[in-house]
């Protein structure tokens, strides 16, 4: 860890210390600074264990190693406070099961699946006790007996490690920015203090850093009350003159996208089976909202089916007005199509690729495909463990998940490790199964795109 690093988390610190005692002391608000509390705790205990491992040590040495005790000492009587706090203001309704095997009160069944998905979706420790609605001294307990009292702290990686991963999230998605890049290693299990990663970002990606942030973004007024209540879905044509269109689907609640993939057809029989393989995995939609294109009829027709006629099942609006799809879009844009056309247009203007040939479309489909969902899964992936600054910095998965819990009947399940149905390139082309579209040719695919031409050549 360099001197910079250190100071700069130690400059984040004091503005903590700065800030957190004008905070109202409504529930939200004291369970964003509990969970601020456990990552200044966890990263101060990294510190004094990392000093104790010193024998020898200077009179400098020992000053710093008190001062630095009396802090996180601070810092945990603080989020005492802030736990009796929430204790008195929630009262206790028993979400969790019972088990009656003993004698006396009734004991919480909270198996440890559901604690480490929650906890793997970023949730403190104190934000899963107000959803489960067990006290958090007895939630405590039950992570003792589990087993699970560190779990979730941040991940012990090396620099070169982390360099690793974030170059890999950006050669899947060259816009993605500190926050996405930040939700991408939460979905790869991997958590570390945003200021390590906007630190090796500044290494890493400098230029792309500074162009990202003069970028500004205008938003508007919207509200839905709960998740699932309401559904935009919508498709996206940047990539359409090289036959590539992306179906998607977001919650308007969370911003959780349910469902994005990139396919080489408009049909709506390829949008009601994504639409449906996200209601098997969210469950199904009070309403959805598209517009009025000939591809989400089926999605129309199965809404109207299922939730009923003359209660608005399928909104038909103007495309521009779907606020959630759009601004989805211009992410997707951003992060990932930006990259596939400059790429295709390079091709074309280089005389490599033909768009009014039916063989090179068709060996860039066999390449290019599968390459653009990878790129699309690493997007879902960050999006839906990003954190919102405008919701207490929870990510959409959280706000899905926990706006869920609080339903009187839970709709659709738990499980959301969100795994896309990777693209079998060997579906359509026997001949072009010698062609891995996933391998690294050192050449954008070029290389592979060649191989995929000669080889439709030979057997024409």
């Amino acid at each position: 860890m360099s001197f910079s690093e250190i100071f700069q988390y130690f400059g984040e610190l004091q503005d903590f210390f700065a800030t957190v005692g004008h905070t109202p002391n409504n529930i939200n608000n004291l369970e964003s600074t509990s969970r601020h509390l456990e990552d200044h705790i966890s990263i101060l205990a990294t510190f004094l264990a990392l000093m104790g491992s010193h024998v020898q040590q200077n009179v400098a040495e020992r000053t710093l190693c008190i001062i630095l005790e009396g802090i996180y000492e601070s810092l945990r009587e603080m989020l005492a406070e802030i736990v009796l706090q929430v204790e008195a203001d929630t009262q206790v309704h028993g979400r969790g099961a019972h088990s009656a095997s003993q004698r006396g009160r009734l004991r919480y069944n909270i198996s440890a699946a559901l604690l480490i998905h929650m906890r793997d979706l970023g949730f403190s420790w104190m934000a899963i006790s107000r959803m489960l609605s067990v006290n958090i001294r007895t939630l405590y307990n039950h992570r003792r007996q589990l087993g699970l009292v560190d779990y979730g702290s941040f991940t012990n990686i090396s620099n070169d490690d982390l360099d690793r991963h974030i170059t890999e999230v950006l050669q899947q998605t060259p816009g993605s920015g500190e926050t996405y890049i930040t939700g991408s290693l939460r979905g790869r299990g991997i958590r570390v203090p945003r200021w390590r990663v906007r630190e090796r970002l500044r290494i890493i990606d400098p230029v792309g850093r500074a162009l990202r942030g003069r970028r500004a973004i205008q938003r508007r007024v919207y509200n839905v009350s709960v998740p699932n209540q309401l559904w935009h879905i919508d498709t996206n044509h940047k990539l359409n003159p090289w036959g590539f269109v992306f179906h998607g689907g977001v919650d308007g609640y969370s911003r959780c996208i349910t469902y994005l993939r990139c396919c080489t057809d408009n049909r709506a029989s390829t949008a009601l089976q994504l639409f449906q393989n996200a209601v098997d995995l969210f469950g199904l939609p009070h309403h959805v909202r598209g517009d009025a294109g000939s591809e989400n009829i089926d999605v129309a027709r199965f809404m109207i089916e299922n939730r009923g006629a003359n209660r608005v099942s399928f909104m038909v609006g103007c495309s521009v007005h779907n606020q959630r799809i759009e601004r989805l879009w211009a992410e997707l844009n951003r992060v990932v199509s930006a990259y596939f056309k400059d790429l295709f247009l390079f091709m074309e203007n280089a005389g490599i690729l033909d768009s009014n040939n039916p063989l090179h479309i068709t060996a860039l489909h066999h390449v290019y495909l599968p390459r653009i969902n990878r790129s699309v899964d690493e997007f879902v992936s960050q999006w839906n463990h990003h954190s919102l600054r405008t919701m207490e910095s929870n990510s959409p998965l959280q706000l899905w998940t926990a706006g869920m819990l609080q339903l009187p009947e839970n709709q659709g399940p738990l499980n959301l490790a969100h795994v896309q149905r990777p693209y079998d390139h060997r579906q359509c082309h026997p001949e072009l199964i010698p062609v891995n579209p996933l391998t690294d040719d050192g050449n954008h695919g070029i290389e592979l795109f060649f191989a995929a031409c000669n080889l439709l050549e030979i057997n024409t």
